[in-house]
């Protein structure tokens, strides 16, 4: 189709305010800007031609819902196609594409996007912003990786990644719990994430043609996506993280450490509670504050302040602790010996963070010359 023919019909399709314009298999070879005044377009399909490239105009159809521009011969595409806020499905696959702008990753009503059969070496991390997107096609590029950002796309189904040139997949793909279809066959892995073994939706899970993997085995990829899921959950249960510490409160005798350690046990206070001797252990667990269903597990030493124990402090004084150093308002941090305290932390677990709580403020406020201890003692918190 030469160029005068394809602006009679663009012109024909603008007056008649056309909703779908069907131009696949037309041979054109270029595009011209008129196109970009058909803004009543929802639907524009443009592949089997030999377009090398469109231009920037076609940014202008901002009511367009899908576009194809599949079996080309595109090297680039306009960043001006991140304009169209209201597309859910483009079709760039069978063309030439070395790179692709990252103002895709605007395009968040997307549901589908086909990229496969290109020459992409990446993608950008911005396309983790497609958070609609069910379906996405990258196989048969040459891709090396991919950006973590693809485990923000927590409602795709079906991911291709096939016949590319990826030695690893990021552990963040395993927050894609929605996934059905993994395709993964045909590239450089030496191994898959254990974090996979979280996707327990995959009805199908490919990784043949990865010549020199090791996890999972051989033996267990050959029996199939079940049997990789359950090899990876196993994995995953081996090596699961412990979330425990030790958590030591130290100050002198009769402070109230004993007290704030029940206070954060949820047990109830007791006036005039027996003053500790030698050293307590108690278990403490609390919520993580970052990590879903996580408990941490403290492991909290009370120890006797009275000075016939405090030989035997320095014994327990480690690093890789978190120090609780309690004083009591109502004599003064002076009578607290604080200093006193703080340089037996210091010379015993010098990377260890401190935390220095204030008892019986309720009788008398907390004067601390705070500025100056943590100038002398950086690892107040």
């Amino acid at each position: 189709m030469d160029q005068y023919d394809l602006l009679q019909i663009i012109k024909k399709a603008e007056k008649e305010k056309s909703t779908s314009l069907d131009l696949s298999s037309k041979g054109i070879t270029s595009l011209p800007a008129a196109i970009g005044k058909l803004t009543n377009l929802t639907t524009l399909y443009l592949s089997y031609n030999q377009l090398k490239n469109v231009p920037a105009e076609l940014g202008k159809l901002t009511n367009l819902m899908t576009l194809g521009l599949s079996y080309n011969q595109l090297t680039s595409i306009p960043s001006e196609l991140g304009k169209l806020k209201k597309l859910t499905e483009l079709d760039l696959f069978r063309n030439r594409l070395i790179s692709i702008p990252n103002e895709l990753g605007k395009l968040t009503n997307l549901t589908t996007l086909w990229l496969h059969e290109n020459q992409l070496k990446s993608i950008p991390a911005e396309l983790g912003n497609l958070t609609n997107i069910e379906t996405l096609s990258l196989h048969d590029n040459q891709l090396t990786s991919i950006p973590v950002e693809l485990g923000n796309l927590t409602k795709l189904t079906t991911l291709w990644l096939s016949g590319n040139k990826l030695t690893s997949i990021p552990d963040e793909l395993g927050k894609l719990t929605n996934l059905t279809y993994l395709f993964l066959q045909d590239n450089q892995l030496k191994s898959i994430p254990d974090e996979l073994g979280k996707l327990t939706n995959l009805d199908e899970l490919r990784l043949h043609g990865n010549k020199d993997i090791k996890s999972p085995p051989p033996e267990i990829a050959k029996q199939g996506t079940k049997a990789i899921l359950a090899y990876l959950q196993a994995q995953m249960k081996k090596r699961k993280r412990k979330w425990a510490s030790k958590l030591l409160f130290v100050g002198e005798g009769g402070v109230g450490k004993t007290s704030l350690l029940r206070a954060l046990r949820d047990k109830e206070f007791i006036e005039g509670l027996e003053t500790t001797h030698g050293i307590g252990v108690e278990k403490l667990q609390l919520a993580h504050p970052r990590e879903n269903d996580v408990t941490m597990e403290l492991n909290a030493w009370d120890f006797g302040g009275q000075q016939i124990y405090h030989a035997t402090h320095q014994f327990f004084l480690t690093n890789r602790s978190l120090f609780v150093l309690v004083w009591d308002a109502r004599h003064g941090w002076e009578a607290g010996k604080l200093y006193n305290w703080l340089d037996r932390i210091q010379a015993k677990a010098p990377d260890s963070p401190i935390m220095i709580v204030a008892s019986h403020i309720d009788e008398r406020d907390a004067d601390l010359p705070l500025d100056d201890l943590k100038r002398k003692y950086p690892q107040i918190e």
